[in-house]
C-alpha cells in the first residue's frame, strides 16, 4: 500500500478516535451534537447518536449516559487498534 494512502487513512482514523474519546470524556448535556469542535461529519454524528439511542432504549435511565460513554470509549480504542494493526500489516517498521 501506498505511504500517502496509509497517511490519509490514518488522518480520518484519527479524527474519528479523536471525536469518541471526546465524547467519552466530555459532560454530557442533553442537547449534545457529538461534533467535538471538528468539522461536521455526517456520519459520525449519526453513529454516535445511534449508540446514544441504543444505549437509551437497552438500558435504565439512570445508567444510560455511563453505558454510553463506555460504549464509546471502547470504540475509540477498537478504531485505534485497527489503525495500529493497519501500521504494523502494510508499513511494517524493520
Amino acid at each position: 500500500m501506498n505511504i500517502y494512502v496509509l497517511i490519509i487513512i490514518s488522518l480520518f482514523l484519527l479524527i474519528l478516535v479523536g471525536n469518541a474519546f471526546y465524547v467519552a470524556f466530555k459532560k454530557y448535556e442533553e442537547d449534545d451534537d457529538f461534533t467535538g469542535g471538528f468539522a461536521t461529519f455526517s456520519f459520525v454524528e449519526l453513529l454516535l447518536g445511534f449508540l446514544l439511542s441504543i444505549s437509551e432504549r437497552f438500558t435504565p435511565h439512570r445508567y444510560h449516559i455511563i453505558i454510553f460513554k463506555v460504549i464509546s470509549f471502547l470504540f475509540g480504542v477498537f478504531i485505534l487498534g485497527l489503525l495500529v494493526l493497519s501500521w504494523k500489516i502494510f508499513y511494517p517498521f524493520e
